[in-house]
């Protein structure tokens, strides 16, 4: 399985242009042929053909990762586009994560937001994640 797509950070939000929210889990096809995420489906191979990376679990539970990164990358390089990433970010945790009662709740599928979302908001959310906003 080949992929002609270089990969970056923002290659995988861009790809999902429903949410702007990447998935929890994505894998690569390696230099060797093997696969970092354990050989794909048909239609993983064909996503991954067209986006460089193929997904695993496409839920997002509520991770900092995406504004950790980007608070530390703009604190090392001063570079303003990762605050802008971040402020993206939370415009889309807005949109798609909260719910009515005023929380915030996981999604069950970032390419599809009418699947819903799980009724749960891990603690790290309020620990990990509000403290960057």
């Amino acid at each position: 399985m080949s992929s002609d797509h270089s990969f970056t950070p923002s290659t995988l939000t861009s790809t999902f242009r429903s949410t702007g929210i990447g998935p929890e889990g994505f894998a690569f096809a390696s230099s060797d042929g093997s696969y970092t995420g354990g050989t794909p489906t048909p239609e993983q191979s064909t996503f991954y053909a067209k986006h460089g990376f193929y997904i695993t679990s496409g839920y997002y539970v509520l991770r900092p990762e995406v504004l950790e990164s980007n608070f530390y990358a703009w604190r090392v390089t001063g570079d303003s586009k990762y605050i802008e990433r971040a402020a993206t970010a939370v415009k889309n945790f807005q949109t798609y994560l909260k719910v009515k009662t005023g929380g915030y709740a996981a999604l069950i599928n970032v390419d599809d937001p009418s699947k819903g979302q799980y009724d749960d908001t891990e603690s790290f959310w309020y620990a990990e994640v509000l403290k960057y906003l």
